[in-house]
């Protein structure tokens, strides 16, 4: 054997294992997706994140990660995620007859903050800024809302009183369905007032609704402001 022969067998023994998938061919979808941060539901955050296969047998996705690739399973991935996924699955039709798409890690137990009914524009991170910022911006305009309203229009003991002190305590804001940007804010409002006919002070707490609208978090305007005489709590 001529010594270039011994050379190539060499050769082509390194590059059949440099070529060699590291899942089988059939149940592997492409995916080439691209994302600047993702969270995942174990606590670990990919940035730049170069997702280039999902296993269907294996229900991982394959991720590009310092020039080495590296399977995660597809329930530590953000519904943004998965969804982007699932596009590329009905556009590679499994042969096989079954079809495993990846889904979102479940719900946690503390509420995220309201999102509005809108389609979601720029990056995760961007939106769930501008989401909590309404949040805010909802919340302190319905606690100012609701304190002026007991103080100015709202009827108080014999209707010769004086509002002298009140507190409010307001749930998070929640989506008015079917109402794009509208919120609704519900609470009680604690009362102290001066009733000049009987000489004296008194004490009530009183239901609240407030129904906020704000498609930005410097656009909030009170629609507005129903009073419930029977507090549930």
């Amino acid at each position: 054997m001529k010594p270039t022969q011994l050379l190539r067998l060499p050769l082509a023994l390194l590059l059949g294992c440099l070529i060699t998938p590291t899942a089988p061919a059939d149940d592997m979808v492409p995916l080439d997706l691209r994302f600047a941060r993702i969270s995942l539901a174990n606590g670990r955050i990919l940035n730049n994140a170069a997702l280039t296969g999902f296993n269907r047998d294996s229900d991982l996705i394959y991720v590009m990660e310092d020039r080495k690739l590296k399977p995660y399973p597809a329930a530590l991935f953000p519904g943004f995620v998965t969804e982007q996924i699932n596009v590329r699955l009905a556009e590679y039709p499994d042969t096989s007859g079954t079809v495993t798409a990846p889904t979102a890690p479940p719900a946690k137990s503390t509420a995220p903050p309201a999102k509005p009914d809108r389609d979601p524009i720029g990056s995760p991170e961007d939106n769930a800024a501008r989401d909590a910022a309404i949040a805010d911006a909802v919340a302190a305009k319905a606690q100012t809302a609701a304190l002026r309203h007991f103080r100015y229009n709202q009827r108080l003991g014999s209707g010769y009183a004086t509002m002298t002190n009140g507190d409010a305590e307001l749930d998070q804001p929640t989506p008015v369905r079917g109402w794009p940007h509208r919120y609704r804010v519900e609470g009680i409002v604690y009362l102290s007032f001066y009733d000049s006919v009987g000489e004296t002070f008194q004490n009530r707490r009183r239901g609240v609704e407030v129904i906020v609208e704000a498609p930005t978090p410097r656009d909030v305007k009170v629609l507005e402001v129903n009073t419930n005489w029977n507090p549930s709590r």
